[in-house]
C-alpha cells in the first residue's frame, strides 16, 4: 500500500516562494527557498523554518505521564516547561495532566507512541492535535517577537525549558526556547488552521529585517 503522503498547513503560503519541496517523517515540506548560501545568512539574522512536518503525539489525563513513562518518554515535573523526552524527542507539559510529543529532525519516538491502545489504557486519552511549527534563528529574532508577541521574552520567561502559552500576531501559540547545534533559537506551535497566516507574518518581518525563508536542508544539515 502507498504511503499517504500529508500536506503541511504552510504549503498554500510557502509556494508563493517556488521552494524545492520534499518529505519528512511522511508530510512534504519545503527543503530549501533560495541558494543555501542566502539562506545561512537569513538564519544568523532572521532565519523562519518550517517543521510542522515533525511527528507529533499528544495525550492527556490523570495517567498520561505514567503511560509514557511505561513507554521510556521522560516527561517534565512541571506545568509550563519541556525537556529532551527521549534522544531527538522533545515532551511539552502543558498541563497538570496534558503532554505533547515530538519528535525532531532525528528523533523517532512518537510512531511508537501512536500504537497507543485506548481499549487497554485508563485516565489516559489519545487527543488529536494538528499544529502547524516554526523554527525562528538569528540575531534579530527578539525584535520580531516585540513586534507580534504580548509577552516580554527580554525577560526570564523562557528560562530554564519554561513554555509560555500566548499570543503571536494574534493567534494563541505555545513559545518556547531551545539550544539547536549551539545555536539558541524559539520555537513555535499554533493550530494548523493559521499556519499559512502565521508563516506569511513571520516572513514579512523576517525580511525587513533583513532575513527570510530557511529551508529543512539548511537548518539540519
Amino acid at each position: 500500500m502507498t504511503e499517504l503522503i500529508k500536506t503541511s498547513p504552510v504549503i498554500g503560503a510557502q509556494k508563493k516562494m517556488n521552494p524545492i519541496m520534499g518529505v519528512h517523517q511522511g508530510m512534504e515540506v519545503a527543503l530549501s527557498f533560495v541558494d543555501q548560501k542566502i539562506e545561512k545568512k537569513h538564519q544568523a539574522i532572521l532565519g523562519v523554518t518550517d517543521v510542522s512536518c515533525f511527528a507529533r503525539f499528544a495525550i492527556k489525563g490523570a495517567k498520561a505521564a505514567e503511560w509514557l513513562e511505561k513507554q521510556g518518554i521522560k516527561t517534565p515535573e512541571v506545568v509550563n516547561a519541556w525537556l529532551e523526552g527521549a534522544p531527538g524527542t522533545m515532551v511539552l507539559r502543558l498541563g497538570n495532566t496534558e503532554f505533547l510529543v515530538e519528535d525532531q529532525a532525528t528523533g523517532n519516538a512518537c510512531t511508537k507512541l501512536h500504537a497507543f491502545d485506548q481499549s487497554n489504557t485508563q485516565d489516559a486519552y489519545q487527543v488529536a492535535r494538528a499544529d502547524a511549527a516554526f523554527i525562528l534563528s538569528g540575531s534579530e529574532v527578539l525584535n520580531l517577537l516585540s513586534e507580534l508577541c504580548v509577552l516580554d521574552l527580554r525577560d526570564a520567561a523562557l528560562l530554564n525549558n519554561a513554555l509560555v502559552m500566548t499570543q503571536i500576531a494574534g493567534i494563541s501559540a505555545t513559545l518556547v526556547r531551545e539550544s539547536l547545534a549551539g545555536e539558541q533559537v524559539y520555537r513555535i506551535w499554533c493550530d494548523s488552521t493559521y499556519g499559512a497566516y502565521m508563516w506569511e507574518i513571520l516572513i514579512e518581518i523576517a525580511q525587513e529585517l533583513g532575513g527570510g525563508a530557511v529551508g529543512l536542508t539548511c537548518r539540519f544539515q
